[in-house]
């Protein structure tokens, strides 16, 4: 093959190669929830982050998540709908963690009861700071890695 040619193919491959990325819009630009539950923006300053139930299959499960409050007042977040109405204070310019291994410890994470198993998904509305939006909070196993605290008597094959 001689240089021309070479240099042709070269030429090809790089100008192909740079039209891809010209119609593919970058996937890391976009926010997204990289864990097991899901993110709810209600405005720029509320945002409900990694929100899931983890269940034991019999009609039990427990909620996990936090409420992040960038704003400077206080504001008083809920999530409602199905079998689920819980409500958070949560400080100017804090957040609240409803799911830490501590709260596991002292057997105070937030218990709910209903007819959903691993794989459901359950439709809620979340509010906050007079903002809000449906959310639909997946339901995973208790048998999953790093979900054990929430429920340590179930039955795991």
């Amino acid at each position: 093959m001689n240089l021309k040619r070479l240099t042709a193919a070269g030429a090809l491959v790089l100008l192909a190669t740079a039209a891809c990325s010209m119609t593919t819009e970058a996937i890391t630009q976009k926010p997204y929830a990289p864990s097991d539950g899901i993110r709810v923006h209600l405005d720029s300053d509320v945002v409900f982050e990694n929100l899931m139930i983890i269940s034991d299959g019999n009609g039990e499960g427990v909620l996990y998540g936090l409420v992040n409050n960038r704003s400077e007042e206080a504001v008083t977040a809920e999530i409602s709908g199905g079998d689920i109405t819980e409500s958070f204070d949560v400080e100017a310019s804090s957040h609240l963690n409803f799911s830490t291994a501590e709260l596991a410890e002292n057997d105070e994470l937030i218990l709910i009861e209903g007819d959903f198993q691993p794989g459901y998904n359950v439709d809620t509305i979340v509010t906050a700071g007079g903002a809000e939006a449906p959310a639909t909070i997946p339901v995973i196993t208790a048998c999953a890695s790093g979900y054990e605290d929430a429920f340590p008597d179930a039955q795991c094959d």
